[in-house]
């Protein structure tokens, strides 16, 4: 029995659908981070994430209807595991974040005026006042209002982004079991 045969259609679709939803739903998430704070407690993972979790998705549906052969079929097979790793790594940033709110790789400036997406457009001069450089005891730090009052707002995000990253790696996992299966000619019935 030929590959295209024992890897049916609508596995690949099935996974594919759950790949395309979850990464839109990953990036959505993002965004609203991205809205209550623009600078903590992100490093903006699900944009650059999305970009692969897009391709993979994608190309599960090519698979579906047009290229059925066992060469693309292993192309997909390394997307996935690539897909899997990064949504190991969205888990993880995820899980850091939500326990480090106020945690901002931008520099302390940077950090001291970005908050929400009001406070790009909002008035600079108050902001280079707040977040000029002060010495205290001989050390020179920028005043960050963070640490007294975390964007509280974001974890809702940061839990849901990290429920869809579990989904996302356990779709992968699941597509490269299917890939498994059919090499091995475990047949899943006919289209």
């Amino acid at each position: 029995m030929a590959f295209e045969r024992r890897l049916p259609r609508w596995a690949a679709a099935i996974l594919g659908i759950a790949q395309l939803a979850l990464t839109a739903a990953i990036i959505g998430l993002e965004f609203g981070s991205f809205y209550y704070d623009v600078a903590h407690g992100t490093i903006w993972i699900g944009f650059w994430a999305g970009l692969v979790f897009i391709k993979t998705s994608l190309m599960m549906l090519c698979f579906m209807c047009c290229c059925r052969g066992r060469c693309f079929a292993t192309y997909i097979l390394i997307c996935n595991i690539f897909s899997g790793a990064l949504a190991c790594v969205v888990i993880y940033f995820d899980s850091y974040f939500i326990n480090n709110l106020c945690r901002c790789y931008l520099g302390e400036n940077l950090c001291c005026a970005l908050h929400d997406l009001s406070s790009i457009n909002s008035n600079y001069g108050s902001i280079v006042t707040r977040c000029l450089k002060i010495t205290m005891n001989g050390i020179q730090s920028v005043p960050d209002s963070c640490p007294s009052s975390p964007p509280t707002s974001k974890v809702v995000y940061l839990k849901a982004q990290l429920g869809c990253a579990a989904g996302m790696l356990a779709v992968c996992s699941i597509n490269v079991l299917v890939y498994i299966f059919a090499c091995f000619g475990i047949c899943f019935g006919h289209d």
